[in-house]
């Protein structure tokens, strides 16, 4: 009888399956993964750049609740690192200074809070948008750096400005959510300063903290931001291909 069920329970499991391969996009997902995969063997999945989201899993062990907090988050799924902790049962505030992508988080991520606002110590801030939107940033720096690079702009507007700290107040004013993550495309040292450590009870810091900073591990540990978490009481945990994973030590 048991292997009756199972045999009934992957049938219904491959119908739906099935069924997801019903528009354009998905079906040539499928035919990706199926020749990269050739289905022989289980995968690992990643929707982030560079595998922080998988690093994050290998960290929270497959937590079914938990506390988010992801600046910079661009998009749902495309290049994501909260998607697993999402479908795993998690949520939490996605922040992104590009209106034209909230409505992707509107749709897919009910249970979150999502805010269009760039994240800093001003109350408003000249944000540009590029093609790939991945590259969009309110620091002149950085924008002369992809456009230098050959990077389109699509526009650049003026977005609210709001600070980190007063997000976490309204989010979880009591207690320290398990992850914040800072991807601003060259920022990520304001907006680090705007959560106002100095001020901050111990116990509301975030108990993980993800920024940019690429290896070796010797530049990684320099860049501002981590140095001003180190500060705080944050020590390195993972250097990543393009960030750098850090512990709330105290």
């Amino acid at each position: 009888m048991a292997d009756y069920k199972n045999v009934l329970l992957n049938i219904k499991r491959l119908i739906n399956a099935l069924f997801l391969v019903r528009n354009k996009a998905s079906y040539w997902n499928f035919i990706h993964l199926a020749e990269l995969t050739k289905f022989n063997h289980p995968v690992s999945v990643s929707w982030s750049q560079a595998g922080e989201d998988v690093a994050l899993l290998s960290v929270f062990k497959d937590r079914t609740d938990g506390l988010y907090i992801d600046v910079g988050s661009h998009h749902p799924s495309r290049f994501s690192i909260t998607r697993h902790l999402y479908q795993l049962g998690w949520h939490g505030v996605n922040v992104e200074a590009n209106p034209e992508l909230i409505p992707e988080f509107e749709k897919f991520r009910k249970r979150d809070l999502n805010l269009c606002v760039a994240v800093g110590m001003r109350n408003k801030y000249i944000f540009t948008i590029f093609e790939e939107p991945a590259l969009s940033t309110f620091n002149d720096e950085w924008r002369t750096k992809f456009v230098n690079e050959k990077a389109r702009v699509s526009k650049t507007i003026e977005i609210k400005g709001r600070k980190l700290r007063s997000i976490l107040d309204e989010f979880e004013p009591e207690n320290a959510i398990d992850l914040l993550s800072i991807d601003a495309e060259g920022s990520d040292l304001e907006v680090l300063q705007s959560l106002e450590g100095p001020t901050l009870e111990t116990h509301r810091f975030p108990r993980w903290l993800l920024l940019e900073a690429a290896p070796p591990v010797s530049e990684a540990l320099k860049t501002p931001a981590v140095q001003l978490a180190m500060e705080w009481g944050y020590t390195p945990y993972f250097v990543l291909p393009m960030s750098t994973l850090m512990k709330f030590e105290g």
